[in-house]
């Protein structure tokens, strides 16, 4: 749980339409769309992604003093395989979901609540351009490694992989004077 005023610390005119007028909004489900580029990472500098194409469904739910925001992220981003070492275009998919309070944050915090955010009662304008970094990063997958082609080979650099395999069967190949030393237990 923590507080939230004047969500980011980046110069947010360029970041305009992330900006939601919540006050003028009816109580009830509100959809945005918002397709995120470039030119939106270009924002953030220590951003993991430079060129990615997304696009970002963002159900957001408002209520008297609460606002539940479901994002649902999905496009793709420019990566570095993991394995080879080889850019290639990584598919992503994500569904988050973040809620939004008006009001002072109480005194007690109860742990694991993590996903409330809370707004002061002043505030009439939500911008959401950081949920929607975080929420992107988060999406993306721990390993990032080529898809299998077609045909079942793997996406990677044929070249890369065998020079890879020639390592690993080199590492594997355990010197004799180690392995007499293997026997020795401990006490």
């Amino acid at each position: 749980m923590y507080y939230l005023c004047g969500l980011l610390s980046i110069e947010v005119k360029d970041l305009r339409e992330y900006r939601i007028p919540f006050i003028g909004l009816k109580n009830g489900l509100h959809h945005f769309n918002y397709e995120v580029d470039d030119s939106f990472f270009s924002h953030f500098p220590a951003s993991q992604i430079s060129e990615a194409k997304i696009f970002v469904d963002l159900r957001f739910d408002k209520k008297d003093r609460l606002f539940i925001l479901n994002f649902d992220i999905s496009g793709s981003v420019k990566s570095v395989c993991d394995l080879c070492g080889q850019d290639f275009i990584l598919p992503i998919h994500g569904t988050h979901t973040q809620y939004i309070k008006m009001g002072e944050e109480p005194v007690e915090i109860t742990i694991g609540n993590e996903d409330v955010v809370w707004i002061s009662e002043g505030e009439s304008i939500l911008d959401v351009s950081e949920l929607l970094y975080e929420f992107i990063h988060l999406s993306l997958p721990m390993q990032k490694i080529h898809p299998d082609k077609p045909d079942g080979n793997p996406g990677c650099d044929p070249e890369i992989l065998k020079l890879l395999q020639n390592s690993k069967a080199e590492a594997d190949h355990t010197d004799p004077r180690w392995a007499a030393l293997k026997h020795i237990q401990k006490d």
